[in-house]
């Protein structure tokens, strides 16, 4: 079930009241990473937010007047298993159901009103994960940079990859994926502190958080696409992108449209 077309605005000022709050309260730093759609669970769950710093990684959940309860339990179940800390962010409406029913390390948000000053209401902090597992974090890092930070060697298939790596430390596997989604997500995360550092996150900022948009806007170029120079810095996708029109042929219209947004 995805989120209602007539929500499409309540959960980018969700996720934008979100991300204020964690920043006035001292949980978000500079040097925070952040997601605005983190995928798991082989495409099956996404998370609204996830936040990593040096030593974590938060996920969220957010459920606004218009959404149902009907997946949480097993979104909750994906999150618990890939981060440290698993938070619901949740309508008024909804904060009884969702304590009655969510494990007690699961922390809790009451959305009061985006209207309030201030609208968003600790009910309960997340706690460490007791299902977190290292391996399933794994599937984060493609499989090349997985060999790489782990110095796994040889010309090997991804779970071949993964079997050797799950002998390996967990504290090691940790800090390999923690690494891998700072450098992913952290230039667009920096990109979006400077740009809200004197006022509050406006749901519009979160385009900055968009992973083509490397601090530069894919620029079209006859049937193909080119990106600016800056915007492949220490992009993962910048091999992907030069070749978009070249290697595939004419971009599709649709396809187009999304590399312009």
């Amino acid at each position: 079930m995805t989120k209602r077309a007539g929500d499409d605005r309540a959960e980018p000022k969700a996720k934008a009241a979100l991300l204020d709050f964690l920043r006035s309260t001292g949980e978000l730093s500079s040097q925070s990473s952040v997601s605005a759609e983190l995928i798991l669970d082989n495409y099956r769950v996404r998370a609204d937010v996830a936040v990593c710093d040096r030593n974590d990684l938060h996920c969220y959940e957010i459920k606004t007047d218009r959404d149902t309860l009907a997946r949480l339990d097993r979104q909750l179940e994906v999150y618990a298993r890939h981060a440290n800390f698993v938070t619901v962010v949740a309508a008024t409406r909804h904060i009884n159901a969702i304590m009655s029913r969510v494990d007690l390390h699961v922390g809790i948000i009451e959305m009061v009103g985006f209207d309030c000053h201030n609208p968003l209401r600790v009910v309960r902090k997340a706690s460490r994960s007791p299902a977190f597992d290292a391996n399933a974090l794994l599937s984060l890092v493609p499989v090349r940079d997985l060999q790489s930070r782990l110095a796994i060697t040889g010309r090997l298939r991804r779970h071949e990859v993964v079997a050797e790596a799950v002998e390996l430390a967990v504290e090691k596997k940790k800090q390999a994926v923690l690494a891998f989604f700072a450098e992913r997500y952290g230039p667009n995360s920096r990109a979006l502190w400077r740009a809200t550092r004197r006022r509050k996150i406006r749901p519009s900022d979160l385009s900055i958080l968009r992973r083509w948009s490397q601090e530069a806007d894919a620029i079209k170029d006859g049937n193909g696409v080119r990106v600016s120079p800056p915007a492949l810095r220490g992009c993962t996708d910048a091999a992907v992108y030069r070749h978009v029109g070249q290697s595939f042929g004419p971009i599709p219209d649709e396809l187009r449209d999304m590399l312009a947004d």
